[in-house]
């Protein structure tokens, strides 16, 4: 067990509404005037941010919404995200951003859940929209961003004409302040109910805290405003620390992502280990001068999503000097409450607790396990939810005593690092033995002609459940089976038999969510039907 609560008494704690808590510092003509969205064609400060969340809270309560009111958004990354997420909380009500990339019928599953009293739609959504708002549970209130649509209410004209100032709601920290929806791979989505307090709690132990986000650092951070990662990262960290961002609301390519570290030269870099992956690729083609030039301010990279394999770290550090921080963070407890530390790095774990947070892994009866063995991991800390809107059961067996049943399974060693070895649902039994997915990933991950991989069990000819491969080759090598092969002798030497692949299949590409991180149940359901 790790416990860190002393650490808590070094702050006061949130009394209010959050949003004052974000902005109190940026509020001052000079803070004010200082970049913070760096937009492709617009630079942003911090007063065009809080004067336009002023404007949509204020429009938001002429048209009825009120205090705990749901207001649901999709719209992309830049100004509009930004201040619909502060509007919203400011006047009480509860931000609801949504993943951009869904199908109509996740949309309407995500507005019938929720209940919202508003939808905010940008101009790439509504065709999608369009298809299912005729529905009698859909919200009355209809935004479109980026000009008039039919049956919208135009965004921009509705809010330009608010007063840029607006008293904030007198909300108390334990209230609702925003909600996210978590993965549905093993179910219906989840509605994560977040309040006031966890962001406090998010920015003053991790960003803050533990990152040392301040007022010098230029963040880039590619995964979306949506996610729980991107929202920390790009939303509340740097209003709270002063730090300004790369904002880019086209979809994620490495090539783009190197391009901003060439133009931008950022500070901090947050990103998941397929895109530091795919960057590394890109850089075998650039100058050794190219490369310094793109990382010269980087003091921070910070991975998270998926476990970073030993391989590609020691390679990043090689190629760009930098070591990459790997975390763990989940929906449930707001951001990452697990990360290694700089100069005391190890590969292949996921760090330390973050101070402030409590690790314990847990045997099948909830007990705690000693140091060494296997379990699941529970955290306790003060940004765990404790509560899935309207799903009862699902909250009684994940959230209790302050704390989050993350679905990860892990061990720690004596010196308190945490190893993931898989989620409780993607763990292998393969022989009467549980085999980790990411431990046979982490080893092909370091074959020279591997550029990602994924490992699922799939059932053999006698319906027994055996490790499977999908690998994704290097620009330029050739997959035959004298590749497969090579593939399957380099496992053996550095892996039990049992954990060894008993096929692999190479692909263009792996199956993977908005983020990057590999969607493996997509993997075993392709595995299936090709049975």
């Amino acid at each position: 067990m790790n416990t860190s609560h002393a650490n808590l008494a070094k702050h006061p704690g949130l009394t209010g509404n959050v949003v004052d808590y974000l902005m109190e510092l940026r509020m001052s003509p000079a803070e004010a005037a200082r970049p913070y969205l760096v937009c492709p064609a617009v630079t942003y400060s911090f007063g065009d941010v809080y004067r336009r969340a002023c404007q949509v809270g204020h429009m938001l309560r002429a048209h009825g919404i009120q205090a705990g009111d749901r207001v649901m958004f999709i719209v992309p990354d830049g100004l509009d995200f930004v201040s619909l997420f502060l509007g919203a909380m400011k006047i009480g009500a509860v931000a609801l951003p949504l993943n951009t990339f869904l199908l109509a019928s996740d949309y309407a599953y995500y507005v019938r859940d929720s209940e919202a009293k508003a939808l905010v739609v940008g101009p790439d959504l509504l065709a999608r929209i369009d298809t299912i708002r005729q529905a009698s549970d859909f919200p009355a209130l209809l935004f479109a961003t980026g000009g008039s649509a039919p049956g919208y209410a135009d965004f921009q004209a509705a809010v330009d004409p608010m007063p840029q100032d607006l008293e904030t709601h007198a909300s108390d920290a334990q209230d609702a302040a925003f909600w996210l929806y978590s993965s549905g791979s093993t179910g219906s989505p989840k509605g994560v109910v977040h309040t006031h307090a966890h962001i406090y709690w998010a920015t003053e132990l991790f960003g803050l805290g533990n990152v040392g986000l301040n007022a010098d650092d230029h963040i880039l951070c590619p995964p979306k405003m949506f996610f729980a990662y991107g929202l920390g990262n790009q939303v509340y960290f740097p209003l709270r620390a002063g730090a300004s961002i790369v904002v880019d609301a086209e979809p994620i390519k490495p090539k783009a992502v190197l391009d901003h570290m060439l133009a931008q030269r950022p500070t901090a870099m947050m990103a998941v280990p397929t895109l530091f992956a795919g960057i590394l690729e890109l850089m075998r083609a650039m100058e050794p001068a190219q490369i310094h030039a793109a990382c010269s301010r980087l003091r921070v990279c910070i991975s998270g999503g998926e476990l970073l394999p030993p391989a590609l770290y020691r390679k990043w550090l090689e190629v760009t000097g930098k070591e990459i921080l790997d975390g763990v963070g989940t929906t449930e407890l707001t951001h990452m409450f697990m990360i290694n530390r700089p100069g005391a790095v190890v590969p292949g774990s996921c760090g330390q607790i973050v101070d402030g947070y409590e690790g314990i892994c847990l045997d099948e009866n909830d007990a705690p396990l000693p140091v060494g063995e296997i379990g699941n991991l529970f955290v306790k800390g003060p940004s765990a939810a404790q509560q899935y809107w309207n799903k009862p059961e699902k909250t009684a067996a994940t959230m209790w005593d302050g704390g989050v049943l993350t679905g990860d399974k892990c061990y720690r060693d004596a010196q308190g690092n945490y190893f993931y070895v898989g989620r409780m649902d993607d763990m292998l039994r393969v022989g009467g033995v549980w085999v980790s997915p990411t431990e046979i990933e982490s080893v092909l991950a370091e074959h020279p002609s591997v550029l990602e991989c994924a490992v699922i069990g799939a059932p053999d000819e006698h319906e027994m459940i055996k490790p499977k491969a999908y690998v994704v080759l290097r620009q330029g090598v050739a997959g035959d089976a004298g590749l497969q092969d090579g593939m399957r002798s380099f496992l053996r030497e550095r892996l039990a038999h049992i954990k060894c692949p008993r096929w692999i299949e190479f692909c263009a590409e792996l199956p993977k969510t908005a983020t990057g991180k590999i969607q493996r149940f997509r993997l075993r359901a392709q595995s299936v039907s090709k049975d």
